[in-house]
């Protein structure tokens, strides 16, 4: 259990065809952060840069779950709230999977459950990223809250 008080779940894409936690780690570390910035990453079928040029998908990759930061830790995905918030990436810009929302719909429910979180939002929703012109995860809010909460 974490020492933190989380209360907000955070949504984001990577705004990449293709990704996973081993690369957006090695390119938050050349921003000068300690790990990769969200707590977890919903892969699609591009994992790797070399299958998405080659068109190439693995399909096996599409809806993982990988852990990133440790939910222990604060991470690095919205400036100035990262103190109470998990963060969770779809990798992706406009167009993610069935299977990356089923994924994301179980680790939702399963962190709303342990945290005790009932606050869902995206990362164009907070201030600082109004500021910056943030349009992530690229996605309508509202359906994605219902879609979320909805009972199976």
């Amino acid at each position: 259990m974490t020492a933190r008080k989380i209360d907000t779940i955070v949504i984001h894409c990577s705004a990449t065809e293709y990704g996973n936690r081993s690369i957006f780690k090695r390119w938050h570390k050349k921003r000068g952060w300690d790990d990769v910035g969200y707590h977890f990453i919903i892969n699609n079928s591009y994992p790797k840069k070399k299958d998405w040029y080659n068109k190439t998908p693995d399909f096996s990759s599409d809806g993982r779950i990988e852990k990133g930061r440790p939910v222990e830790i604060a991470g690095a995905h919205v400036r100035l709230h990262n103190e109470n918030t998990v963060g969770i990436c779809l990798v992706g810009d406009r167009t993610f999977t069935a299977k990356q929302f089923e994924s994301l719909k179980k680790l939702v429910k399963r962190l709303s459950l342990e945290f005790k979180i009932s606050s869902i939002k995206g990362h164009y929703e907070f201030d600082t990223a109004q500021e910056q012109g943030k349009t992530c995860p690229n996605i309508n809010m509202v359906m994605l809250r219902k879609l979320l909460t909805d009972p199976d």
